[in-house]
């Protein structure tokens, strides 16, 4: 049994893991839309002054990626104990590593941690301890499940608040998460993301009909003309058509590809810094000059050296206080298959 089973909150947990799934994750987003502009037109607030929840932000492609390389990456490798000889013996290890009591395996338990550290900056763990304190097991709890309120962590369904001995609280340091710190980079991207779409839909320049003779269109026929041209352009013989007598046709011009190469590209660069990945990896590129000494082995050692300790050192730095193993013991992921000179073909070794 589970700490939500004994909350009675098996039921929400499910709703709100399926919630995460479909990114409704708050009352601002919706996968419509509507919700955010009646919010909107409520509070008088104007649409991009409204916070950026998380599945919105994981429509921007460059986001996505990002989040998939972070959380396949760390997930993978096992969590260890070591004291000052080096790793723990396999009997030693606490259980609450490398298994858990629940549905929640310890995979998807650290893929949703690094994921609201990610979105939010901070990620809870509920926890469930022996007579001695020792922690017997942990499980991550969803981020629209619990609030703080006067320094209280409280539970949805539960009056009194969290205790330290039910709770560990990862927070990355100094960040905000990238729905606060990059949501307006993300509307950026998302405006940059429809500009392109409305211009492979219409690839032919900006142009405006006009009436050159003494014809007295009504509002409808005037749409009617731009409907037409409108559907016209947006089919395989879009770039031909035909103008009746008394309607002329200016062309304003076209935006340069280029720059909607460049615009895609730019937002992948600022969210490679907000997460402090080399941008390559997003498959985004940098200057000229910097990319003729960017090799593949350069950018794996780039990230594993420099953008991981970002986020795994505030995980293993938390899991490493006296209140989760004995004064010292550490807590570290184990990466030496990923340095191994002959890494094992089954992965990282895992206990059971």
């Amino acid at each position: 049994m589970g700490l939500f089973d004994w909350l009675g909150l098996s039921t929400r947990r499910a709703d709100a893991l399926a919630a995460s799934r479909t990114g409704v994750l708050s009352q601002w987003s919706d996968t419509s839309g509507l919700g955010t502009i009646v919010v909107s037109d409520a509070l008088g607030v104007h649409l991009s002054n409204l916070p950026m929840d998380r599945g919105t932000a994981m429509t921007v492609p460059g986001v996505a990626k990002g989040r998939a390389l972070l959380v396949s990456t760390i997930a993978r490798f096992p969590l260890v104990a070591l004291d000052q000889t080096g790793p723990l013996s396999p009997d030693r290890q606490p259980s609450f590593l490398y298994r858990t009591n629940t549905a929640q395996s310890p995979y998807t338990r650290m893929v949703c941690t690094v994921d609201d550290l990610i979105f939010h900056g901070v990620a809870l763990w509920l926890t469930t301890r022996g007579a001695a304190g020792q922690i017997l097991d942990a499980e991550w709890c969803p981020r629209d499940l619990w609030s703080v309120k006067e320094g209280k962590f409280y539970l949805q369904g539960r009056d009194t608040p969290l205790q330290d001995s039910e709770m560990l609280l990862f927070d990355v340091p100094l960040f905000d998460g990238l729905l606060v710190i990059a949501a307006g980079n993300l509307r950026g991207a998302k405006d940059v993301e429809k500009s392109w779409q409305g211009r492979a839909r219409n690839p032919i320049p900006v142009m405006v009909l006009k009436v050159t003779d003494d014809s007295q269109l009504t509002q409808e026929e005037v749409d009617e003309y731009v409907e037409a041209w409108s559907d016209a352009r947006k089919s395989e013989n879009g770039a031909v058509g035909f103008l009746p007598k008394g309607i002329d046709m200016d062309v304003h011009g076209e935006v340069s590809p280029d720059l909607m190469t460049a615009g895609r590209n730019a937002t992948k660069t600022d969210i490679a810094n907000y997460l402090n990945v080399p941008a390559s990896l997003l498959d985004g590129t940098v200057a000229e000059a910097s990319l003729t000494y960017t090799t593949q082995e350069g950018n794996r050692n780039l990230f594993y050296e420099l953008s991981l300790p970002f986020w795994v050192d505030p995980i293993t730095q938390r899991l490493s206080q006296d209140d989760v193993v004995p004064r010292g013991q550490r807590v570290r992921f184990d990466f030496y298959e990923q340095y191994a000179p002959t890494p094992s073909p089954t992965g990282p070794l895992e206990l059971d």
